[in-house]
């Protein structure tokens, strides 16, 4: 079954340099009618470069997929045709937490993104150039830092933890990004279980957003709380554990 194409809107003229940052919070569900499109806006990747939107389903949104494919044929002859990401438009400051509740039909792979900036490809799309991908998927989660080196992305895996995670079933997964103990920590939380990692890359203020691709993904709701209170130093150490 497939949906009406998602009209998303664009970015400001200046949102495609370092500004100023949002505080406060926002919420919405994915229904029809539980949130206002117009304020995402669609990002591509370098990889995949082509207009891919979502779909409005009956309680959520779906990435755009090839119809009257199984699954199974999806991910083996059509994973490249697949990829969908919006991100909102406003920038948001850390301290920050965000959660959307996603699910995958398959095996892959929905995921929350953050990007310091958004940059212009050369036809003038809305491109990823740094950002931070956390993945769900059914071996449960990847952390994915990509970097812009030499005209060309390259990336790595810097968190995963490894856990069965079912298909068809929506997990409300957070995502918190933080200044701690003198260094920038992200930690990912979902059904109970947290992990994380500590990086000086991650970013301060940053635009977030959902990219759903190599399968059928299903988003349900998006919030996010930013320009909260650091603990501090002290407070930090203590509940680390340090003396």
């Amino acid at each position: 079954m497939s949906g009406p194409v998602v009209q998303l809107g664009a970015f400001a003229a200046n949102a495609f340099a370092h500004g100023p940052a949002e505080i406060g919070e926002m919420s919405c569900s994915f229904a029809a009618g539980g949130w206002d499109p117009s304020r995402w806006a669609e990002v591509r990747s370098v990889r995949w470069n082509y207009e891919n939107p979502f779909l409005q389903m009956d309680g959520h949104i779906m990435n755009r997929c090839p119809i009257g494919l199984t699954d199974a044929e999806l991910y083996t002859d059509h994973v490249y045709e697949v990829y969908s990401s919006m991100v909102y438009t406003k920038r948001f400051a850390a301290k920050a937490e965000i959660s959307a509740t996603m699910a995958f039909d398959h095996l892959m792979a929905p995921l929350i993104v953050l990007a310091p900036a958004i940059y212009r490809d050369d036809a003038g799309h809305p491109s990823y150039r740094e950002h931070v991908e956390i993945v769900l998927f059914n071996e449960g989660f990847n952390v994915w830092r990509y970097l812009w080196k030499d005209n060309a992305p390259c990336w790595r895996k810097v968190a995963f933890l490894r856990r069965p995670m079912r298909p068809k079933t929506p997990y409300e997964v957070k995502v918190t990004l933080e200044r701690r103990s003198g260094t920038k920590e992200l930690t990912v939380s979902c059904g109970g279980t947290s992990f994380g990692y500590a990086d000086d890359l991650l970013p301060e203020t940053f635009f977030v957003g959902l990219t759903g691709c190599e399968g059928r993904c299903r988003f349900y709701d998006f919030k996010v709380k930013a320009g909260l209170p650091e603990l501090s130093d002290a407070a930090a150490a203590l509940a680390d554990g340090e003396h």
